[in-house]
């Protein structure tokens, strides 16, 4: 199936005309769901968007989001149940209550984005809300009815500026090789946990700097289908 993206203005999101047709496989019986845009699910208070979706999705999101406010209290969870593994000195039964605090945010995690689409809608930097991977048809239904929407074929822009990018991996590569070299010759024992924060910067300033945007990628946008598209309401 031939898919591409939606991207709608800020200004035009509010008077959307938005064709009864689902978004993740074209369904002409779609459930209408108030899709979270953050990316941040955890937040209770988050920006949403009413589309249609196919049953398997839309029962998808809804246990996606009544599970969303728990991540944070859970991770927390977690976290406590990891440091009392590594450092209090546990019974057999305490060590298992332990791991499986730790383990409960990966559990909670895969609970949640089971059978989530694979992509979902989200609000970008300037505002704009961008729908990936909609079927054609579906979005020849929506540039029909809303002159303001595009379509594009171009990879969805990064959430953040190039500056922003080359700052977090400058800062991280430099920060894990700054603690390598200070506990490398301090003349003591440091703790593990410290050894294990180097590879762990190490790795995040590689990614950072591997999601650089090029700077000709800025601002450019490809729209879709490359021909005349009929903009008249059926």
């Amino acid at each position: 199936m031939e898919r591409t993206d939606l991207v709608v203005p800020a200004d035009a999101i509010a008077r959307l005309r938005i064709p009864p047709l689902a978004i993740t496989d074209g369904a002409a019986d779609p459930e209408w769901v108030e899709v979270p845009l953050s990316r941040w699910w955890f937040l209770t208070r988050r920006p949403s968007q009413r589309l249609p979706l196919d049953a398997r999705s839309a029962r998808s999101v809804r246990r996606a989001t009544r599970l969303a406010p728990w991540s944070l209290p859970v991770a927390l969870v977690s976290l406590i149940g990891w440091w009392l593994a590594y450092h209090a000195n546990l019974t057999r039964a305490g060590l298992l209550a332990a791991m499986a605090a730790f383990f409960s945010v990966h559990l909670l995690g895969l609970v949640r984005d089971h059978g989530l689409p694979k992509h979902l809608p989200y609000r970008t930097r300037f505002g704009e809300l961008r729908i990936p991977g909609v079927p054609a048809a579906v979005a020849q239904q929506w540039l029909a009815r809303n002159p303001e929407v595009t379509a594009t074929g171009e990879p969805a822009p990064r959430p953040h500026s190039r500056r922003f990018y080359i700052g977090w991996s400058t800062g991280l590569l430099a920060a894990s090789i700054g603690i390598a070299a200070t506990m490398a010759n301090n003349g003591r024992e440091d703790d593990i946990l410290l050894w294990m924060l180097v590879p762990a910067l190490f790795t995040a300033g590689i990614v950072a700097a591997l999601r650089i945007p090029s700077p000709r990628s800025a601002g450019r946008v490809r729209t879709w289908p490359p021909v005349n598209v009929d903009r008249r309401v059926p």
